[in-house]
């Protein structure tokens, strides 16, 4: 029993990948919570799932969601996948500002240390923000890249476009 729940918690903290893309200095060290309707563990496949009104806490870093999966691979590479109508975040960055951001999918790979948001893909920082139907934000660069859906021939003015804003008047400017 004892060794079920401790697999439980260790895939428990692929949920901690979150907080790395967004991480404010000392978030990393403060404890994770994962507040859920329900939790269910495969030991034999390495995966925890969580559903119905997912909160995930650490530090300052906030996320809701519908539903999570956190698995670990035979080279302990974890990923984890979030699903939500949407996925919500918030966190407080280092210079004190807050990061808020949506989406309908987020996936986190510990081996590519690569964050997708996929769906209705938001990231806003005071006035500044991107939208785009993915973001791909890479942990170990900081690089970022956005693009959105092709044009479906049914609504052109959903063609795809990301949409970056930057408020030059905030940084003095």
């Amino acid at each position: 029993m004892y060794n079920k729940f401790l697999k439980l918690a260790i895939l428990s903290l692929c949920y901690m990948t979150i907080s790395q893309v967004y991480a404010l200095t000392g978030d990393e060290t403060k404890p994770l919570q994962i507040d859920a309707d329900n939790a269910t563990l495969d030991q034999k496949n390495m995966t925890t799932v969580f559903t119905g009104n997912v909160i995930i806490t650490r530090g300052s870093i906030i996320v809701h969601a519908n539903k999570g999966i956190a698995s670990q691979d035979a080279n302990k590479d974890n990923i984890v996948i979030l699903y939500g109508t949407p996925i919500t975040f918030s966190q407080i960055q280092d210079d004190k500002q807050k990061i808020t951001g949506q989406c309908n999918q987020f996936e986190y790979n510990t081996k590519t240390n690569l964050a997708i948001l996929s769906g209705n893909a938001k990231i806003k920082k005071n006035k500044d923000s991107i939208i785009s139907e993915q973001i791909t934000y890479n942990t170990k660069t900081q690089t970022y890249s956005a693009k959105g859906l092709a044009a479906n021939g049914v609504n052109k003015k959903q063609s795809g476009r990301v949409s970056v804003i930057l408020d030059q008047m905030q940084n003095g400017k």
